[in-house]
């Protein structure tokens, strides 16, 4: 009994001792850690079961950049937040959660002491979407060169391994392409080119559409070959058959326009080639009482594996001139 006495004695005051023990403690521990706020900025979401949408053959696309958290603010005590980094805030958004208006609530938390956060909130509280029908649409590549050949030299001919490729994507970003093709540069070069070019999308503005968030491409690259032909300058030569009419003849005088062409090839090609001929069997005079004027498509008379350089011109002009033999 004397215990118990000694026990209540002075209770009041031992209830106040209490209260200021817990306002101690409560003192010292917000003076040593107080509480503080952590913001962390761009936070991507990371979406979560999108096989649930595109198993009903639709596709979706996020809105807005939603999938990405301007601002996270987190709420714990200064060592909590002196622990976190950027890398530990983590996002979510369930696409099996999705709303009727195709919001997804977006669940943060962190990867470590989540249990010791007194808050953490976005900036955004959803992802928004928009869910399409899926569609898929083949597009031929088309090649194209920047630039120009070092002096001297001409591009050939520009082939590719692969001619089409395949665009998966929303219907409505299907519908915007209108072309697909590859650029190569080829500036001052003075040999021909192997590269793997990466494959663009256009839209109907020429517009460089991206691909890899709404739109994909069965293949990202296709092999490029571009030919850079050298040059060189020949003459062309003409051989004339046949006859005029008695009481007439040639003069010996004939005119070729222009003479002389640019043709580009091999190199090995052109070193066979000294002149463009035109052979007799073109230019017969049997029978004329006057003078032969023909013109020849030069692209019928080159070698195989030669072609006639840029900017040059594909025809010639061959006068023979024919004039009446003067009585002696």
């Amino acid at each position: 009994m004397g215990l118990i006495r000694k026990l209540f004695n002075n209770w009041g005051l031992k209830i106040v001792s209490l209260i200021v023990a817990i306002f101690l403690w409560l003192f010292v521990t917000n003076y040593q850690d107080p509480e503080t706020v952590l913001t962390v900025s761009n936070v991507p979401v990371k979406l979560l079961h999108t096989e649930a949408v595109k198993s009903e053959g639709k596709i979706f696309i996020v809105l807005d950049d939603s999938d990405t958290i301007p601002v996270v603010t987190i709420n714990a005590p200064r060592s909590i937040v002196d622990a976190l980094e950027a890398d530990n805030v983590i996002a979510t958004a369930d696409l099996e959660d999705m709303n009727p208006d195709f919001t997804v609530p977006i669940v943060l938390t962190t990867n470590k002491y989540s249990d010791s956060i007194t808050n953490i909130s976005g900036s955004i509280r959803n992802v928004s979407l928009s869910v399409e029908d899926e569609a898929k649409a083949i597009f031929p590549i088309e090649a194209a060169v920047a630039g120009n050949a070092a002096d001297g030299y001409q591009i050939g001919q520009v082939t590719l391994d692969q001619n089409q490729v395949r665009v998966t994507g929303p219907k409505s970003e299907v519908e915007r392409v209108r072309s697909a093709g590859v650029t190569v540069d080829i500036s001052d070069s003075d040999r021909s080119i192997s590269t793997n070019a990466e494959i663009h999308l256009y839209d109907e503005d020429g517009r460089d559409l991206e691909i890899g968030k709404n739109l994909t491409l069965n293949i990202d690259k296709v092999m490029v070959r571009v030919e850079v032909l050298p040059l060189k300058e020949v003459p062309v030569k003409i051989a004339v058959s046949g006859t005029p009419v008695e009481g007439y003849r040639m003069t010996g005088e004939t005119t070729v326009e222009p003479g002389r062409i640019t043709i580009a090839g091999k190199k090995s090609t052109l070193e066979a080639v000294s002149a463009i001929s035109i052979p007799s069997s073109e230019l017969n005079v049997t029978g004329r009482t006057n003078n032969l004027v023909k013109t020849f498509d030069l692209r019928n008379y080159l070698p195989s594996g030669v072609e006639l350089a840029e900017g040059e011109s594909e025809t010639i002009k061959v006068t023979i001139e024919i004039v009446e033999t003067e009585d002696e």
